[in-house]
């Protein structure tokens, strides 16, 4: 006996259409650098402007430093932008070959989704008695489908995005000698020199 009416749960958003002809070697990118700054917060404005001009984004900021992506193909532009502007104390770089992950990833969703469809024609021919066990099973393959799709997303975004850290190391001030004097010279007569000293103690 056929069922009218297909369950809910067979309602399934087609998944996003992957083409076939991909890249020979997709790699991941990524740069840290750390910079000394005098000013963290113009710092910060600055490399995330520079980063959004060249259609990317800030993806986190802290005190310590600030995480920007920025299209790939644009990676060596914001960091030569960084290295001009400060001169970092140190600097990293790494590239991640993913496209044996990637492949992997993609014969994964399409054996999900090839074994849905069978789950989906089961469906249109169980009775009453069936139709439970293979409700479930075709309930678990979307949920798998979905995971494989966020990984593949992700990975993907980092293929296309590259990742740049910029840290900050605030410059140290200076503080002016003990003995040194005020141009103003009713400055001088007050002993402030002394005065912070005391407060330090």
């Amino acid at each position: 006996m056929k069922c009218r009416h297909l369950p809910r749960v067979l309602i399934f958003v087609a998944c996003i259409v992957l083409s076939e002809s991909t890249v020979a070697a997709q790699v991941a990118v990524g740069s840290s650098l750390t910079i000394q700054v005098s000013d963290r917060d113009k710092t910060t404005a600055d490399t995330i402007g520079k980063a959004e001009s060249l259609g990317g984004y800030f993806n986190s900021l802290d005190e310590k430093s600030v995480v920007l992506k920025v299209p790939a193909t644009k990676a060596r532009e914001l960091i030569d932008f960084v290295k001009t502007n400060w001169q970092p104390i140190e600097e990293t770089y790494r590239a991640e070959e993913v496209v044996t992950t990637l492949d992997q990833l993609r014969a994964n969703l399409k054996a999900k989704e090839q074994l849905y469809a069978q789950y989906a024609k089961l469906l249109a021919n169980a009775d009453a008695a069936e139709i439970v066990d293979v409700e479930a099973s075709a309930t678990k393959i979307i949920g798998e489908i979905e995971v494989l799709k966020g990984q593949l997303h992700a990975l993907q975004h980092r293929v296309d995005f590259a990742t740049i850290v910029v840290n900050f190391q605030l410059l140290e001030r200076e503080r002016p000698q003990d003995n040194a004097n005020s141009p103003f010279p009713w400055l001088n007569t007050l002993g402030l020199s002394a005065l912070l000293r005391g407060f330090e103690q």
